[in-house]
């Protein structure tokens, strides 16, 4: 008996826990119930539940879109040129170093030239004898030239009557044949090469008393106008020992040293120059807004370049579709003050800024307030009052179609009119029909 009654003691007592926990679960089952059934029929919350704090945001309905649209380019310079001697030698200057800016016609290097001005020497020389032979042609023959061949001529037409007197006495000799026929023919031959010499002397004397002849003054000037080529020639060699800047810029490598020996046949860059002073903008935008551009043609553009505002002075269109991108590339001539204080360089990026505006119903909301929807949609939480005005609002969902997004929000249209309230961040922390705050 006594081991009886500690044993239904300790039944009783099991009954009553079970009875306990029974009626706990029961009571727990009935309030995650109630609960469920006010998300499912969209009740409010009872009044035990507290109203959660949240920040809100304002959508003003508009009747345009205003978008702005990035596009990507880089930064040229107009000019650039591999810049090499014409001429042939050791190079015996290099003045400018990688790096430094240069005028146009700045002398950059030169080459040893010792070999060309011995040969202008030469042909200087040469010119200076022709020259000297011209001017005794202008001047024609010297007076006493002139009466030393009158002399010689008076002298031989003497010797002639003296030859041609021994022909007549021979004659006269030989007629009575005291001399022989021979002697007689001897005789005539002289008197006949005396007159030749006769007839010789009295033409140099005219040509003497005449002066120089044209044909001669002609060959004598043909020969310095030679002379005169082969020293223009010589001095366009020698020029082109002398390297320098065809426009202004900034020297960008430097290829050769002191002594290295530059040739025509293979002819080898000294300088690599970079016009830095006009830099040029390519950027690649849709054919429909190269059109555009082209209509607008000269207009001012906004190119940001690390964050700076660059402007430009014109602007140029390529006319072809660049097969790889279907992209048109506009040219933009950057302006050079805005380009320098900016630090443009060539090969710099840098972006084209477009604003476009559209007719469309919508509004803007942050990101921030956007959560993903069914069938492509997205949503957002309303902020609702209450009917009668007292008590903490609720949010309700709303359905919204994204048009366009921006870094941090988003053009929407849907199922909102007029200004509405919604919340603008933490949506992840709320569900519709719950109290905010």
């Amino acid at each position: 008996m006594k081991r009886i009654i500690p044993t239904l003691l300790g039944l009783l007592c099991l009954v009553a826990i079970a009875w306990g926990l029974n009626a706990l679960l029961a009571q727990r089952l009935g309030q995650l119930s109630h609960q469920a059934a006010g998300k499912d029929t969209g009740t409010r919350p009872g009044p035990e539940s507290k109203a959660l704090p949240v920040e809100t945001f304002e959508l003003i309905p508009t009747d345009s879109l205003e978008t702005v649209a990035t596009f990507t380019g880089h930064v040229t310079a107009r000019q650039s040129a591999e810049l090499a001697f014409e001429g042939t030698g050791a190079i015996v200057e290099l003045l400018a170093q990688e790096g430094e800016a240069v005028q146009a016609g700045q002398v950059l290097g030169r080459l040893n030239t010792s070999l060309l001005q011995a040969q202008r020497s030469e042909i200087e020389a040469r010119r200076v004898r022709l020259e000297a032979q011209l001017d005794e042609l202008l001047r024609g023959p010297r007076e006493e030239s002139i009466e030393a061949a009158r002399a010689q001529v008076t002298a031989m037409k003497e010797k002639l009557d003296l030859a041609r007197m021994q022909r007549d006495r021979r004659q006269e000799l030989a007629a009575k044949g005291t001399i022989s026929s021979e002697l007689l023919d001897t005789t005539r031959a002289e008197v006949n090469q005396m007159q030749a010499q006769v007839a010789g002397a009295e033409a140099n004397l005219a040509e003497l008393e005449n002066g120089t002849r044209e044909e001669a003054l002609a060959a004598q000037r043909g020969a310095l106008l030679e002379l005169d080529a082969a020293l223009e020639s010589v001095d366009v060699a020698i020029s082109q020992t002398v390297l320098k800047a065809p426009f202004a810029g900034t020297i960008a490598a430097r290829y050769l040293d002191l002594g290295a020996v530059v040739s025509v046949q293979v002819p080898t860059a000294a300088y690599r120059l970079v016009e830095t002073g006009a830099l040029e903008a390519y950027v690649g935008v849709p054919a429909s807004l190269g059109i555009q551009a082209a209509a607008e043609g000269s207009e001012p553009a906004r190119l940001i370049l690390r964050g700076r505002s660059v402007l430009t002075t014109g602007s140029r269109t390529l006319p072809s579709v660049d097969p790889g991108t279907r992209t048109v590339t506009i040219i933009y001539d950057l302006e050079p003050e805005s380009a320098r204080a900016a630090g443009a360089r060539p090969g710099d990026v840098i972006s084209l800024e477009r604003t476009t505006t559209r007719t469309e119903s919508g509004a803007w909301i942050p990101l921030t307030a956007l959560s993903e929807s069914e069938r492509g949609l997205w949503s957002a939480l309303a902020v609702v009052a209450p009917t009668d005005g007292n008590g903490p609002a609720t949010a309700q969902r709303i359905e919204l179609e994204v048009l366009t997004v921006t870094e941090d929000r988003a053009f929407v249209r849907g199922t909102f009119s007029g200004k509405t309230r919604i919340v603008a961040s933490g949506v992840h922390r709320l569900v519709p029909g719950q109290r905010i705050r």
